[in-house]
């Protein structure tokens, strides 16, 4: 699964990996390195051209509705919540890096999960428009996963969908239909790195660089 990450690229940085046509709010940017669903972090759409957003992660609002923040890939065209967005409303959130929890001997381990080049990861997603408590519209999005690979099997049984340059290209694209969305586990990126960090990320009230800190 994916339910905590990062992002703390600079704005150089992520606009030329991603060669985007247009960033949104870009001076509002601010590094984060501890991002948990419901807060807001910057998602890539294409239509027409690439943009750059802020949206919500998670899909559903209230105190007593848990927020959908992610999607299992071998059920997106049967879930309810997701079919309809399949075609149309992809998108991909960008990370440098996310954290998971393994078990060991009755407590969870916190470990960092990145691109061993250290490049951002293309995250593949879905969004729309939802309405909050409010009633005022926002932009959301969930994060595709899939089952772990080998590498990170130990630590955890799922990932998010992280994809290859090609897939990354094809994902974004809502000009194109896409029949079936297993077939993006093809072009999941392969060279992932992690290590042990300190339970310091336990908190998401903790948002600055001694995450990321080695044990």
């Amino acid at each position: 699964m994916c339910g905590r990450k990062t992002l703390f690229s600079s704005s150089q940085t992520i606009k030329k990996q991603f060669n985007v046509d247009k960033w949104e709010h870009e001076k509002e940017y601010n590094p984060s390195f501890n991002i948990a669903p419901t807060l807001e972090s910057l998602v890539i759409v294409y239509k027409k051209q690439s943009t750059i957003k802020q949206m919500r992660w998670g899909f559903g609002f209230g105190k007593s509705y848990k927020p959908l923040f992610n999607a299992r890939i071998e059920t997106l065209n049967k879930k309810i919540s997701f079919r309809n967005l399949i075609n149309g409303h992809r998108c991909i959130a960008i990370s440098d890096g996310y954290y998971e929890w393994k078990s060991i001997d009755g407590k969870k381990i916190p470990y960092f999960v990145f691109c061993s080049d250290k490049s951002i990861m293309p995250m593949a997603g879905l969004c729309k428009w939802d309405v909050n408590e409010w009633g005022e519209k926002k932009l959301v999005y969930t994060i595709i996963t899939k089952k772990a690979s080998n590498e990170l099997k130990d630590i955890h049984h799922r990932e998010p969908l992280v994809l290859n340059e090609e897939g990354y290209r094809l994902w974004i694209n809502n000009e194109e239909i896409i029949n079936d969305p297993n077939d993006f586990t093809n072009y999941a990126y392969r060279n992932i790195s992690y290590r042990k960090v300190s339970s310091y990320v336990n908190s998401v009230k903790n948002n600055d660089i001694k995450c990321l800190d080695r044990i």
